[in-house]
């Protein structure tokens, strides 16, 4: 925050789409280092520690975070044409249900069924451009019902300009969802 105000680009648009997020580490960059080291140097021995992270999180804040009905994880594509073969995000996910499966983790609430643009490396136009074209076509929910009524939060790495965020928001509130808020890893400072 700078003069207790959001500095990332989505946080300032009328339709975020989602009500609140949620910050896992207040240490960004150290946080960003470990992330990048599992994400990018596929050190997926580091998902437990992650796990161990976000369940640490979520028991300290459980009194606000157990309202949720379900806890799930950006749609990353894997398949044809995909730039990563495994769901970096869904082994953290996964850890963190073995350390606390007290927590309603779901998965396939939400899919993305193609690749699209990268995010990493460009200019936040670009960004938003992909984000409420390519990626928003890609998104699907599956099955809505499992969503319709529900408040669900969704699980990121990081945050840096809140497209993703976005955009997984205003899909599952459009498949009935009553709330649908973010937690991430580290959040960056926006561009």
């Amino acid at each position: 925050m700078v003069d207790g105000a959001c500095p990332n680009t989505v946080c300032r648009l009328p339709d975020r789409a989602f009500s609140r997020l949620y910050t896992v580490s207040e240490s960004a960059d150290e946080t960003w280092d470990l992330i990048y080291r599992f994400k990018y140097g596929e050190e997926k021995e580091l998902a437990e520690q992650l796990g161990r992270m976000l369940v640490d999180y979520l028991q300290d804040r459980r009194a606000e975070l157990e309202r949720f009905d379900h806890l799930t994880t950006t749609a990353l594509y894997i398949g044809p044409q995909a730039r990563r073969l495994w769901d970096y995000l869904q082994l953290i996910q996964d850890a963190a249900q073995r350390i606390d499966p007290s927590w309603p983790f779901a998965t396939d609430l939400i899919a993305k069924v193609r690749p699209t643009g990268r995010f990493l490396g460009i200019g936040v136009d670009d960004r938003r451009v992909i984000a409420e074209g390519e990626l928003r076509d890609a998104l699907q929910v599956p099955d809505p019902s499992r969503v319709e009524g529900r408040r669900v939060l969704v699980i990121d790495d990081a945050y840096s300009e809140g497209f993703t965020l976005r955009e997984m928001a205003r899909a599952l509130r459009q498949a009935g969802a009553v709330e649908v808020a973010g937690l991430v890893f580290a959040r960056r400072k926006g561009t």
